[in-house]
């Protein structure tokens, strides 16, 4: 946790100043920060996050005076910076409190989430990410990017299931016109979550925001699904996915190699063979060579051995 650094007096033994007349210290001390000053300070901030240097970033809001960095803009920073050092809940605690509620701010902690035991609370402090960032929503932060970080960080704490349900819960404004980190957000989410159908329904949206890309990012996400309904010991929706992929990319030796050994696996000798002769025809010297070889030997001899 990085120090907040705060002006304190008694440094050395000078003789102090002659104190100022009543009226010139309240003046002084109820004057505002002047508007260039804010935006200065903001600036200077965004540079660091933009050059990586979160820790700078941080101390960069902590510097501002107190009425300043706990605005919805200074704390929307320090939860990025908080965020890319890995600080989502910062020194969390369980702590008792009597008639909390996950979600709600008691005592400058942030109630996380309810524990097991009544009236305990998971609760994370100021310096962590999710209470900046909930710091800022709940002052009135409505930017696409914030609520996107804030699934994030769900997804960070292993809980993609709770960050999808934060970012559905603002889909008609989210997904009205997004960009590609928002359907990027959507899409990662939907996956670890394991709602694959969601998962490619972004990506396609994803993919028609990129006309230039569309081929790689269809192709990356049929190879996705392939993969996932293969751990799930779907047989079928494994061929037909790779398929999908095969067919965007018909020169991808691994695909062809990947599907012709998937047909060969479920029986189908007369769909394997055709994709193996394909890809011999491609690679020539491919490592697979021999094996691929004695599948086409065996082919012409009987039902393939797996």
């Amino acid at each position: 946790m990085l120090p907040v650094l705060a002006l304190a007096g008694g440094w050395g033994r000078a003789a102090a100043a002659p104190p100022e007349p009543p009226s010139v210290q309240t003046t002084r001390s109820s004057q505002p920060a002047a508007p260039d000053e804010g935006a200065r300070r903001l600036t200077e901030i965004d540079a660091a996050l933009a050059e990586q240097r979160f820790a700078l970033a941080l101390e960069r809001v902590h510097a501002a005076p107190p009425p300043m960095r706990e605005t919805p803009a200074f704390q929307w920073r320090a939860a990025q910076a908080y965020f890319n050092l890995g600080a989502m809940l910062g020194q969390s605690e369980v702590r008792t409190v009597p008639g909390g509620r996950a979600g709600r701010f008691v005592d400058r902690w942030l109630l996380v989430e309810l524990q097991s035991e009544p009236d305990r609370f998971l609760c994370c402090p100021p310096e962590s990410a999710l209470y900046q960032l909930r710091q800022a929503l709940d002052a009135g932060l409505d930017e696409p990017a914030a609520h996107v970080l804030h699934a994030r960080i769900w997804q960070r704490l292993g809980r993609p299931q709770v960050g999808l349900g934060i970012l559905k819960s603002r889909a008609a404004v989210l997904l009205a016109a997004p960009d590609d980190a928002v359907l990027k957000a959507f899409a990662d989410l939907a996956l670890d979550a394991g709602a694959l159908p969601e998962y490619l329904r972004y990506e396609r949206r994803r993919a028609e925001l990129h006309p230039e890309q569309r081929e790689t990012i269809l192709f990356n996400a049929c190879l996705t699904a392939a993969e996932r309904y293969s751990r799930a010991g779907d047989e079928q929706l494994y061929i037909q996915w790779l398929d999908r992929a095969a067919h965007l990319r018909p020169n991808d030796v691994e695909t062809l190699l990947r599907l012709a050994d998937a047909e060969w696996a479920a029986g189908r000798a007369e769909q394997a063979v055709p994709l193996y002769r394909r890809l011999l025809t491609l690679s020539p010297d491919h490592p697979q060579r021999g094996h691929i070889l004695e599948r086409l030997a065996d082919s012409q001899s009987g039902p393939p051995r797996p």
